[in-house]
């Protein structure tokens, strides 16, 4: 497989691109957010239950309430500077080889073996390559056309990425 191409990475494919490396975004966004608050709540309810306010349960559950409500503010803002780097459209430059991936972009490259790689999957339209350390890489799977994309399959099932 030699296959050289090259495509426009827009802030839109950046944004699709993450939602396909990482599918349990919006469970990592609400579910702390839902548990902050429903602690927040619980801790509130005891405090002020009785005679009288327990000041410390008050602020416990004040701030765990303000947690779980600013969760998801928090969270948005740590993809959008994760995203920053995408935020004006470039050409990419990708090469798929049968010894590995490179890619290049206004100023940054990236080239991996395939041995580096634990998995590879087609999720949401790009095709997901997992490394054994250092998170995803992705890539637009209609980038490559029929036969590209089944040269690329061969080696991805050759090398133990793509589950058969």
């Amino acid at each position: 497989m030699d296959i050289s191409l090259s495509f426009v990475f827009t802030p839109e494919l950046a944004k699709q691109s993450f939602r396909a490396c990482h599918p349990r975004a919006p469970l990592a966004r609400w579910l702390p957010a839902g548990i902050y608050v429903v602690l927040g709540i619980l801790a509130l309810a005891e405090a002020l239950q009785g005679a009288q306010v327990d000041p410390a349960g008050l602020a416990v559950g004040v701030v765990v309430l303000l947690l779980g409500l600013g969760w998801p503010a928090f969270y948005a803002r740590r993809v959008a500077r994760a995203l920053r780097p995408f935020a004006e459209p470039a050409t990419t430059r990708l090469a798929l080889t049968d010894a590995g991936y490179a890619a290049e972009a206004a100023g940054r490259s990236v080239s991996r073996l395939w041995p580096t790689f634990k998995s590879a999957a087609l999720v949401r339209g790009f095709w997901v390559l997992k490394t054994e350390s250092e998170g995803t890489l992705a890539f637009p799977a209609n980038v490559l056309d029929a036969a590209q994309t089944e040269a690329f399959r061969a080696v991805m099932r050759d090398e133990g990425l793509l589950k058969r």
